[in-house]
């Protein structure tokens, strides 16, 4: 995949972004916080992970990212190191633990020198202290100065880099990958069956179940357990709160294969599907949630969204509680009245 064509440098970024949130968990030291600094201004950070509150004011790892069709060489990276030690002396920035180049293809002398530190340090002072040397000919001379001296007194094991084929390998297995590459999606697992006693989490839906069938009836059921235990009204409580698992089923694949506006987008479109008919009148709140599990049966996912192949019709009613739960729908409006 040559992202190095396909992408500019802002895309580049983003894709870094998406990689060092994994990298961060994959290496056991989990991100506080990742942000996006490149851009003018950006003192030779395009992105820091912050590993505490105190962001790039206490210890963080600095992610520079390099988009160019050529391997990055020593002449790229030695006016990006002397950069950050420059944000370290006017105070910009405290000196990063860790500054990893994030390149599509790392030039082989580079790639040796950062095995190596102590040849790294001497081959950058060597550049440093050539009589035509431009690394930091732009710096007053105090500054200089003190950004040689910050640069002598550094460890260069903080220098290390990433190429493509690493980055791809660990990006694969964030939710983001597949936009970015598509592909088939994994299988998706079976959904949980509905637990016997009712969850926490199903406490707003299944309330409102209970007051559509309260309205049809002429009931005064309390509790789950009353409605399982009512010959009338057992069964269809079964499959909705089936339904609604298979929905959590749905949006827990989600959340681990793509990313989280894709499933977003399934269920606002279903909203926006049922909408309508949840608001119109009707002659009690039970015929309202038939109306509207009538309509989302007949509602087809957008075919362009990549879960819509995997949406089933059990789910779409299942979204419909899901929805009730997060009280964006009602049954029983007329009766609440």
């Amino acid at each position: 995949m040559y992202l190095q064509y396909i992408y500019d440098a802002d895309d580049w970024e983003d894709f870094t972004v998406e990689w060092v949130h994994q990298f961060g968990t994959w290496s056991g030291r989990p991100y506080v916080r990742v942000q996006r600094m490149g851009g003018a201004g950006d003192r030779g950070a395009d992105v820091a992970a912050c590993l505490s509150q105190q962001g790039t004011a206490g210890e963080w790892h600095c992610y520079q990212c390099k988009h160019y069709l050529k391997p990055l060489g020593q002449s790229h990276a030695f006016p990006e190191m002397v950069k950050i030690f420059e944000a370290k002396v006017i105070g910009t920035y405290e000196l990063p633990t860790r500054y990893v180049f994030v390149a599509p293809k790392i030039g082989t002398g580079l790639d040796r020198l950062l095995l190596n530190p102590p040849q790294l340090k001497r081959e950058f002072f060597a550049a440093w202290n050539d009589k035509d040397s431009k690394l930091g000919t732009k710096l007053t001379p105090n500054r200089r100065q003190a950004v040689g001296a910050l640069a002598l007194a550094t460890d260069f094991s903080m220098f290390e880099a990433r190429n493509l084929d690493e980055i791809l390998e660990l990006h694969a297995a964030t939710p983001h990958h597949v936009r970015r590459f598509p592909q088939p999606l994994k299988p998706r697992p079976a959904a949980d069956p509905a637990p016997p006693d009712q969850a926490p989490h199903e406490a707003v839906y299944v309330r409102k179940l209970l007051d559509a069938y309260n309205a049809k009836h002429g009931l005064a059921l309390a509790t789950l357990q009353q409605a399982r235990d009512h010959a009338k009204i057992s069964g269809h409580l079964f499959r909705q709160r089936a339904a609604f698992f298979h929905a959590e089923s749905l949006w827990r694949f989600a959340q681990e294969s793509v990313p989280e506006a894709t499933y977003t987008a399934i269920e606002t479109d279903l909203y926006d599907a049922v909408i309508e008919t949840e608001d119109r009148d009707h002659a009690s709140g039970y015929a309202r949630l038939e109306a509207v599990l009538d309509v989302a049966v007949a509602h087809k996912p957008n075919p362009a969204n990549i879960l819509a192949p995997v949406v089933k019709v059990i789910d779409l009613k299942g979204m419909c509680h899901r929805l009730a739960n997060d009280d964006r729908l009602t049954w029983c409006k007329e009766e609440i009245l």
